[in-house]
């Protein structure tokens, strides 16, 4: 009997080993480990020998595969205009000659799991990660911390859930919509449709989101660990992962300042960070929210970091709506609480948020732009600026303007006078901000803007200095209190958007009270497009954009 139970337990131990090992196998990279004496940064994870060469081969072969397989459409074009079509026997002998990636890739993958077998440290996170997913439940920072997977940096695709979009009850007012193409226009359009496609993901999703490309993370991965240690360590941050509506895993950080004694008031609300096309929370906007004392939720875009997903708009929206509903129902803020703020490109999923859920309490919009497609046709040849215009209207429609104009609640402009990226030659003149401004005003003062009003503010908006904005609006008569007092008694009677402000004055009077409001929406950073932000600059514009 003893003999048999011995057998059985010898059998069991051999199956733990193996199931062991094909976890070790297919598990995701680890960085780090936090333990209460480390310091700041956390112990580095170190991989041995097996591991480290093994995992070299696998992100080798990854970025290999990635080259072959998008720079094969333009081989292929190459090859048919000088050789003429191949062969069926040449394509096979192609397929022969690349075949030793895939090969590679599994060899190098059973290579490393067996490297990470024989390492200590990573089986015990193996046993933190594996008693989270036994939970069965969301893992929130109590779970993390009794399961001990909370002590660990590793790939995001491998944490257990946080937060997924059934969990909330909370439901977009807007969502994105287009116009839908009839049986016989979709024929008729499909060959020019696929041409679009093909430099949508081919070309244009790289040079509008380098962010996303897998070289360029690989290369920021230890960076992006070692911020990640610093905020948890300095303010005691929480990483979670959500699950979009589309299946993407959305990759954040949350930082909690509520009750926090040198926070304040301002602890109480929330600032969601909306980065740029090449930025990650991480690295980008972050600090300065925080060192003003408030509660700061930061996320990746869909293909940045550990974010799943590729950044196209729709995709971008989901992720948008997710953290909003994270924020709302997983963290239990209210939305007027809730601030957008966003850089550059991160424009477009704060105006996604905005149009979703108009209760935000505000938006803030730095160094951004209206529309995608006139910074587009500065840059690519004449000749294909027809088909350019109809790729990003169909795939990479970043229509920042129009979504901002479905939102009634305090917003602020931060144009950079210097701004490299969203001008032509830097001349403020041709600053999108300047085309954002305007279409904000018109949608919500229409009576101000018109014909006659116009001239006037593109002179304010092109003029380089605030002396200058400041002699402009003295010349107009502007009278700062008049104007505020009528925008307060006009705000009392109609508080949303859009108003009938304007009614019964002459031109001279409305061109006043467009230069006033111009300057409530809109401040003037002297900084190119990359600098960071002075913290003088983040202020939270109040109802009426009065402040």
């Amino acid at each position: 009997m003893s003999e048999e139970l011995e057998r059985r337990l010898e059998q069991s131990q051999e199956t733990s080993k193996v199931f062991k090992l094909l976890q070790c196998i297919r598990g995701p990279r680890l960085r780090r480990s936090f333990f209460a004496g480390r310091t700041v940064e956390g112990r580095v994870y170190i991989p041995n020998r097996m591991e480290k060469y093994a995992d070299n081969v696998v992100l080798a072969a990854h970025v290999l595969y990635s080259i072959i397989f998008y720079a094969s459409p333009l081989y292929f074009v190459y090859y048919c205009v000088r050789y003429g079509v191949p062969s069926v026997s040449g394509i096979i002998s192609f397929l022969q000659t690349v075949a030793f990636i895939p090969f590679s890739f599994s060899m190098a993958f059973i290579v490393r799991g067996v490297g990470r077998f024989r390492n200590e440290m990573y089986c015990e996170f193996l046993k933190s990660l594996n008693a989270s997913r036994n939970l069965r439940t969301s893992i929130g920072p109590p779970e993390a911390r009794s399961t001990g997977v909370g002590n660990y940096d590793f790939e995001m695709y491998a944490h257990p859930l946080t937060f997924s979009h059934k969990q909330s009850s909370v439901k977009p007012r807007r969502i994105l919509s287009h116009r839908r193409k009839g049986i016989i226009e979709r024929i008729l359009s499909l060959p020019i449709s696929v041409l679009r496609f093909a430099a949508a993901h081919f070309v244009a999703r790289r040079l509008v989101y380098p962010g996303s490309l897998a070289f360029y993370n690989l290369a920021v991965a230890d960076g992006l660990s070692m911020r990640r240690a610093m905020y948890r360590k300095k303010h005691n941050a929480f990483r979670a992962r959500l699950e979009a509506v589309d299946g993407n895993s959305i990759d954040c950080m949350f930082i909690d300042r509520r009750g926090s004694p040198d926070a304040h008031a301002a602890g109480n609300k929330l600032v969601i960070c909306c980065e740029g096309n090449a930025a990650f929370y991480e690295l980008g906007m972050m600090d300065m929210p925080i060192s003003a004392g408030y509660s700061v939720l930061g996320w990746n875009h869909p293909g940045f970091g550990d974010s799943s997903g590729l950044p196209f708009p729709a995709q971008e929206f989901n992720a948008m709506d997710v953290v909003v509903r994270y924020a709302v129902t997983g963290l239990g803020f209210t939305f007027k609480d809730i601030i957008i703020f966003a850089w550059s490109i991160g424009g477009y999923t704060a105006s996604c948020a905005a149009m979703s859920y108009p209760e935000i309490g505000a938006v803030i919009i730095d160094g951004s732009f209206d529309e995608l497609y006139p910074l587009v046709k500065t840059r690519i040849p004449k000749f294909l600026l027809t088909f350019s215009q109809g790729m990003v209207k169909e795939f990479l429609d970043l229509n920042i303007a129009e979504q901002l104009c479905r939102y009634s609640g305090p917003i602020r402009i931060i144009r950079r006078t210097m701004d490299e990226m969203m001008s032509v030659d830097q001349n403020l003149q041709t600053n999108r901000s300047n085309y954002l401004l305007i279409e904000i005003l018109r949608n919500r003062y229409p009576l101000l803007v018109n014909d006659s009003t116009l001239p006037t503010l593109r002179n304010w908006l092109k003029a380089e200095t605030e002396g200058e904005r400041m002699a402009l609006c003295l010349s107009c008569g502007c009278n700062t209190q008049l104007c505020t007092s009528r925008v307060e008694s006009y705000m009392s009677t109609r508080p949303t958007f859009p108003w009938r402000l304007g009614e019964e004055m002459s031109t001279s009077e409305k061109t006043q009270l467009l230069l006033f409001l111009a300057g409530r929406y809109m401040w003037n950073y002297d900084a190119t497009h990359c600098q960071p932000l002075q913290a003088d600059f983040f202020k939270i514009p109040s109802n009426g954009n009065l402040q």
